[in-house]
């Protein structure tokens, strides 16, 4: 006999619906902690994540420099007073000097940045030395090739499983075969598309930060059919409905 949710013993029925709330509880609170860090990117932390702070998180701004909007966007709220802010800020726009920076960067970057930077925790941004702060403050590229890399892989490896785990289990509802098939591929294809559009956004054009924002909505859209489809099959759909 085919197995499906809605025929399943009401201990299991429990136990995955228990399974699917913490799944959407989870990806609801991701995609809070994403808007909360997200939408500082291009220095403007109201409201929620815009198109360009999607560009300024992939593409970058080429037009600042990368420790200019870190100290404008996410890194902010580490700078107690304006006046840090502004006195890094003068420094990049005075040629970066190495005894500007002696003088006034270093004792703001050992105070409010090293600990966070150290060159063996975070190679990407160290910040321990007039040579790595200099370097920071170049035109913003957006991450280095080696750091997208590995948030592609953590991203990757993460949402495919969370998305397996959805997929697998809207596998198994009564629904008609071609609404399981989009269930189970709408998914693996947002994600697919997602982590793509970030490497064109950051090698190509940022206009590809639309893609970035799109797919990501579907993803958030394929999460809810799966999760809300699975949850109508276990408890209102009759068990006598097969496909």
């Amino acid at each position: 006999m085919t197995v499906r949710l809605s025929r399943l013993p009401i201990e299991l029925k429990i136990s995955v619906s228990c399974f699917l709330l913490m799944m959407g509880y989870a990806y609801l609170f991701a995609q809070i902690n994403l808007q909360i860090n997200t939408r500082k990117a291009d220095g403007d932390a109201t409201g929620l994540a815009t198109i360009q702070d999607i560009v300024v998180t992939y593409h970058g701004d080429r037009n600042q420099t990368l420790l200019g909007t870190k100290i404008n966007g996410t890194m902010r709220e580490y700078l107690p007073t304006e006046g840090d802010k502004i006195a890094i800020e003068q420094w990049i726009k005075n040629d970066r000097t190495e005894e500007e920076y002696l003088e006034i960067v270093q004792q703001l970057m050992d105070a409010y940045c090293t600990n966070c930077h150290p060159y063996g925790d975070r190679p990407d941004y160290p910040l321990e030395t007039y040579e790595q702060v200099y370097q920071a403050a170049e035109p913003d590229q957006g991450p280095s090739i080696g750091k997208l890399a590995k948030f592609t892989h953590f991203h990757a490896f993460g949402m495919g499983v969370f998305a397996f785990l959805l997929s697998g289990i809207f596998a198994f509802t009564s629904f008609t075969p071609p609404l399981r098939y989009f269930g189970v591929v709408l998914p693996f294809l947002s994600i697919s598309l997602d982590i793509t559009a970030w490497w064109l956004t950051k090698l190509v054009s940022p206009a590809f930060a639309y893609v970035v924002y799109s797919a990501g909505l579907m993803t958030g859209v394929s999460f809810a059919v799966t999760i809300l489809g699975s949850l109508y099959d276990l408890w209102i759909r009759t068990s006598t409905v097969e496909s």
